[in-house]
C-alpha cells in the first residue's frame, strides 16, 4: 500500500455509502451510537449543497476505488461577524495513517477555507482522538481552550 495511490479530492453523491461507512467507523472508535438521521443531516444535506460540498474533502484509494478518508472544513460566522473555519469529521482508516494522507487532507482543508476567506481556523480534539493532536501542531494549531462537557 502507498500513499502514491491516494487522491484527495471533493466528496460528491456518489460517494454518499461510503461516507456513511467512515462515519460508523469514526463515532465507534469514538464509542458512541451511529445515528442515521444525524449522518443525514450532518454530512448528506452537505453534499448535495454546492457551496457546503467543496468543503468535504476525501482521500480515494484509486487502486481499490475506495474512500479510505475524509474531513469536513466549514465556514461559520461568530457572534462578532468574523468568519471561522471549523474542521470536524477528520477521519482516516487505521491502515492508511502515518503515510502522510492526513497531512495532505487537513492541507487541502485549509487551503478550502483560505480560499473562502476565513480568517481562523477551530477544531476540538475529542480525549479519544489525541493521536490527531500531534497533526495539529505540526501544521502550526495552537492549543486556546479546553472544553468541559456534562451529558444531562
Amino acid at each position: 500500500m502507498s500513499s502514491a495511490n491516494i487522491k484527495v479530492t471533493i466528496a460528491s453523491p456518489e460517494h454518499i455509502d461510503q461516507l456513511e461507512e467512515l462515519t460508523k467507523q469514526l463515532v465507534e472508535g469514538l464509542k458512541q451510537e451511529f445515528e442515521p438521521k444525524r449522518f443525514d443531516w450532518g454530512i448528506r444535506r452537505r453534499l448535495f449543497d454546492p457551496l457546503q460540498r467543496h468543503g468535504i474533502l476525501i482521500a480515494v484509494d484509486e487502486v481499490k476505488d475506495e474512500v479510505v478518508g475524509m474531513i469536513i472544513a466549514e465556514l461559520r460566522v461568530d457572534p462578532f461577524g468574523k468568519s471561522e473555519g471549523y474542521i470536524k469529521q477528520f477521519f482516516l482508516k487505521k491502515e492508511y495513517r502515518g503515510m502522510g494522507i492526513g497531512h495532505r487532507l487537513l492541507k487541502n482543508a485549509l487551503e478550502h477555507l483560505k480560499k473562502i476567506k476565513v480568517e481562523k481556523v477551530k477544531v476540538n480534539i475529542r480525549e479519544e482522538a489525541k493521536r490527531a493532536e500531534k497533526l495539529y501542531k505540526k501544521m502550526d494549531f495552537e492549543k486556546k481552550y479546553e472544553v468541559l462537557e456534562l451529558d444531562l
